[in-house]
């Protein structure tokens, strides 16, 4: 029997609902239950769907969780990349009080109701070689998105004001060693941050 170009468009159409489901149903009971007691008979059973395509489209246990974790993770980047692109614009002057409208304190970020499932991800991606992977390529993407609005906002800064970037791509990366494994940047470690903390411990030295 011959498939048509209108079959082969169904098929397809209906492959993408079934892993929508699948990773709709991955979600919900990583939400309620946590990643460690994810168990693809639920997954599957929730979905409405067999455990067979569970691994048909997405490999494994891992291969899902990876999936699941990892589009909740770029929610949640492009969740904070959004709202300090929101409020500092594209285009006008800032001063520097503006831009530091744009952070908050540790204590404040850590209370923050989605940092402690980017933390959550993050531990499980140590232990999940699909999931890290997936990961580094999302934190490249946004580091490269974030490099590119700390241009723009250092070209709208009045005349003779420095805005120091390492304090962003060196320091508070740093500040997290995970976020230097997952970007995989020689810039930012290596002699770059010992160059980094010798001004800042001995500035006039």
């Amino acid at each position: 029997m011959n498939t048509t170009p209108a079959d082969t468009q169904t098929q397809h159409k209906s492959s993408n609902a079934t892993i929508d489901m699948l990773l709709t149903s991955a979600r919900q009971q990583i939400e309620e239950n946590g990643v460690l007691d994810l168990r693809v008979l639920d997954v599957a059973r929730d979905a409405n769907c067999s455990v067979t395509q569970i691994y048909r489209y997405f490999g494994s246990r891992n291969g899902l969780i990876a999936h699941a974790l990892g589009d909740l993770y770029q929610e949640i980047l492009d969740e904070n990349y959004e709202a300090a692109r929101n409020y500092l614009g594209t285009s006008g002057p800032l001063t520097v009080d503006h831009v530091m409208g744009v952070f908050i304190s540790p204590l404040m970020l850590a209370q923050a109701p989605r940092m402690a499932v980017r933390l959550q991800i993050l531990a499980v991606a140590s232990t999940i070689p699909e999931l890290e992977q997936r990961l580094a390529e999302i934190s490249k993407r946004q580091f490269e998105k974030w490099i590119a609005t700390i241009e723009n906002v250092k070209s709208r800064l009045p005349a003779g004001v420095i805005f120091e970037d390492r304090a962003i791509t060196v320091d508070l990366l740093l500040t997290m060693p995970y976020y230097a494994r997952l970007l995989d940047r020689e810039d930012l470690h290596g002699a770059v941050y010992v160059d980094w903390m010798r001004q800042k411990l001995f500035p006039n030295a």
